[in-house]
This record gives C-alpha cells, structure tokens and sequence, in this order.
C-alpha cells in the first residue's frame, strides 16, 4: 500500500510514531508523513490480548517468512514464494486450535 503514492498522485501516506524496546512497542500518538518501515501486527496483536500461544506461532511463521526468498517477477502483486518455502511453511508443526475467546489458563 505504501507504494501507492508513487503510483497516483493525489495518494499520501501517514504514519503513527512508534518506540520500541526490544519486541515491545510504544506509539507516543504523533502522526508523521511518509509510509511505515516495517509492520507492528504482532506487536499490535499482544497490545490487543491475543493469546500467547498465537503470538508465538505468528513469530514462528514470520521468521519463516523472512528467511524465504521472494522473487519479484512484477508488481508487487506477483511476488510468490518459492516451491520450497511454501513446502516448508505448510510444514510447520500445527498446534491445536486456540478458543480466541476463552480466558488464558
């Protein structure tokens, strides 16, 4: 989406201004031009009161994520994981599903 206001021109982008501290964020309430450099939705995600065990599992596949190889072959639309990465993304152990709406024991 950040790449949008290269695209049209009447597009603009805003950020909110983020600490951080390790994995942990703060957002001091400022709003800044320009488009964000990384994505917070983990961080956000803890923030919000998602359980522990779906944070540790969304890190999980993040890290796979990022180790993987992405090919431009395009727009940004286009970008795909190799056949091997998706391999191993389907791979990874799956645990039992969370109840989002119980309360953590």
């Amino acid at each position: 989406m950040t790449e949008l206001s290269s695209r049209l021109e009447r597009v603009r982008n805003f950020r909110a201004v983020v600490k951080e501290w390790g994995d942990r964020i703060l957002f001091v309430r400022k709003i800044v031009p320009g488009g964000a450099d990384k994505s917070y939705g983990i961080q956000v995600a803890r923030l919000a009161g998602i359980p522990k065990p779906v944070i540790d599992r969304a890190k999980k596949i993040l890290a796979r994520l990022e180790q993987s190889d992405l090919r431009t072959d395009g727009p940004a639309d286009n970008q795909r994981l190799s056949q091997a990465n998706r391999t191993a993304l389907r791979n990874l152990e799956t645990p039992p599903q969370l109840d989002l709406f119980s309360l953590p024991t």
